[in-house]
């Protein structure tokens, strides 16, 4: 086992995702994980110090130390109506074109709030960080004017008697139509490849593990929340973990880059800053696997055996595709098939035999080193063959997020 500190914050989202590992109940992928729970901004501080190997980070400090860390492809929070909202006190103090005045208290100077605070209000008040459970109760003593707030905050701030001013998400979603990348994981890159990937597997599997096991999560966030309302912390979790926490989107990935360029205009990232690095792997990647209408007959049927005496011969392994191989895979292999079927294969069953080969052309693909079981195949989807050739179902980064639903093998 390696050790490896891994620092994530105390927000439902976080609990939500890390509960697996925290509990000890998946696969640490070799790793001895001490685990750091702090505010977001001190890991933030922490990540900038070089103490953590990995860490739950806000991207605008990802951005900032894109020469050393690169961003995991899962465990972002990032998506609509999910950013940070500005919150004032009655009757706090505003200029004469209606711009901020008296003292704005942020969540920290390295937060993707603190960064949208900077691109929509800058030169406004007199700007203060404070740790984001603070911001609320400052204003409700009188203590600020207003506050860039996050967190629970966003659902529960009409119980605190203040006012909302602006809402910080939306207005960016408005600005740019782009979803807000508020943070990440973000590691070491001299961790390398093989440890990246492993480190990525080991989160995916725990976030798997939360939605399998909701009132076992439930139990892990409540230890750690600011807000102990169960249905405030399922709401949290339903906004900020999505389709992206567990793959980023190419959408993700280019919202990334556009908050990289607001940070520049906003002067909060240097203008020859690096690109962040998405340490993309195929750890976490789905597999599929094509089958003809005599294999599948067989599979329903329940006859593996016969299946897999074709399916393992003559190499040894059963081929199988990651999904952006699928479209390559049938135009190869099964050009003159008029009716196919696509199943896909559990990654967490399988992993075990699971090797990554290249081909002759050079590309990767995944080789399972022992025959298909039926617990082995979520679901299935049947391709029949139009006028332009075989049309593959919208399959997102997770089952339970797709556009086409998979069918039971019976059924397919």
């Amino acid at each position: 086992m390696e050790r490896l500190k891994l620092g994530l914050s105390t927000c439902p989202n976080d609990t939500f995702a890390f509960h697996g590992l925290l509990r000890g109940r998946v696969d640490p992928h070799g790793f001895d994980f001490e685990f750091v729970l702090a505010d977001v901004e001190e890991l933030n501080a922490r990540v900038a110090r070089r103490e953590l190997a990995a860490s739950k980070a806000s991207f605008a400090t990802a951005l900032a130390l894109a020469d050393d860390f690169c961003a995991l492809p899962v465990g972002a929070a990032l998506g609509y109506g999910v950013g940070p909202v500005l919150l004032a006190r009655p009757g706090a103090p505003r200029g004469a074109d209606g711009e901020l005045a008296g003292r704005v208290l942020a969540p920290g100077a390295g937060t993707t709030a603190n960064l949208l605070l900077q691109r929509f209000h800058r030169g406004e008040g007199r700007v203060e960080q404070r740790v984001f459970s603070e911001i609320v109760p400052a204003l409700q003593r009188g203590e600020a004017d207003f506050g860039a707030c996050i967190h629970e905050a966003r659902f529960t701030w009409r119980e605190h008697g203040v006012e909302l001013l602006d809402d910080l998400g939306a207005r960016w979603e408005r600005e740019t139509r782009s979803p807000l990348p508020l943070g990440g994981i973000v590691a070491r890159k001299d961790l390398g490849a093989a440890r990246l990937a492993r480190l990525a597997s080991a989160l995916r599997d725990s976030l798997e593990h939360g939605f399998a096991h909701r009132e076992e999560a439930l139990a892990t966030m409540r230890t750690h929340a600011q807000e102990l309302d169960d249905a405030v912390l399922w709401r949290h979790v339903e906004l900020y973990v999505n389709a992206d926490t567990l793959a980023l989107s190419a959408t993700g990935i280019a919202a990334i880059a556009r908050l990289a360029e607001a940070a520049r205009e906003a002067g909060v990232l240097a203008a020859d800053a690096p690109e962040l690095e998405i340490a993309h792997t195929r750890a976490i990647a789905r597999l599929f696997r094509v089958v003809g209408e005599a294999d599948l007959a067989e599979l329903r049927t329940g006859r593996f055996d016969a299946f897999n005496a074709r399916a393992l011969a003559p190499d040894g392994f059963v081929h199988l595709s990651f999904e952006d191989q699928l479209a390559g895979t049938l135009e190869r292999h099964y050009a003159g098939a008029q009716r196919l079927a696509l199943l896909e294969v559990d990654r967490m069953r399988t992993r075990a035999k699971l090797v990554l080969e290249r081909s002759r052309g050079g590309a990767l693909f995944p080789h399972l080193y022992r025959g298909l079981e039926r617990g082995d195949l979520l679901g299935a989807w049947p391709l029949a063959r139009g006028e332009r050739g075989f049309t593959l179902p919208a399959v997102a980064s997770a089952a339970r997020f797709d556009p086409t639903p998979a069918q039971p093998i019976d059924a397919a």
